[in-house]
């Protein structure tokens, strides 16, 4: 696959990962390489890191921070309440963590594999998403912004 090739496979899994198309997304995964995966998830971390400025403020994954913790226990309660009954339900610290360390505290993702930060940046996701649908309903919007943050925690 040419890096031509690769970029726009990223850019579709993302938008499915906006727009909640599950089975697009699982269906795009197929086609990744081993590295792919890797990528993937520090796309996700760049569009989650957009989409929670909505909520905290602007400087997500750029220094912003700290979060203000008491609508980061607001984000929690919302959080766990969408995900009653949820089986298995989301790991909740880690979901946590995600957004500190995009708020400051990076270090709290190094004790995150990459499955369960990538289930927690999604459950950030989807909580965005769903609070703010015109996210959702604008996936290429959010999918520029992501990939311009991730050029800028590439680059430095």
């Amino acid at each position: 696959m040419t890096t031509e090739q690769l970029q726009p496979l990223h850019r579709d899994h993302l938008a499915a990962l906006i727009t909640g198309d599950l089975d697009r997304a699982a269906r795009l995964r197929e086609r990744f390489r081993a590295h792919d995966h890797g990528t993937a998830v520090d796309l996700l971390r760049a569009a989650a890191a957009v989409c929670l400025e909505y909520r905290f403020g602007p400087g997500a994954g750029l220094g912003g921070g700290p979060v203000d913790h008491d609508v980061l226990a607001a984000f929690m309660g919302e959080v766990r309440a969408a995900h009653r009954g949820t089986e298995p339900p989301p790991d909740y610290l880690a979901v946590e963590a995600v957004v500190r360390s995009l708020y400051g505290e990076p270090h709290l993702l190094e004790a995150l594999d990459v499955h369960p930060r990538s289930q927690a940046l999604y459950t950030v996701l989807c909580r965005q998403t769903s609070r703010h649908p015109w996210l959702a309903a604008n996936p290429d919007r959010t999918v520029a912004r992501a990939r311009e943050l991730a050029v800028v925690w590439l680059l430095g």
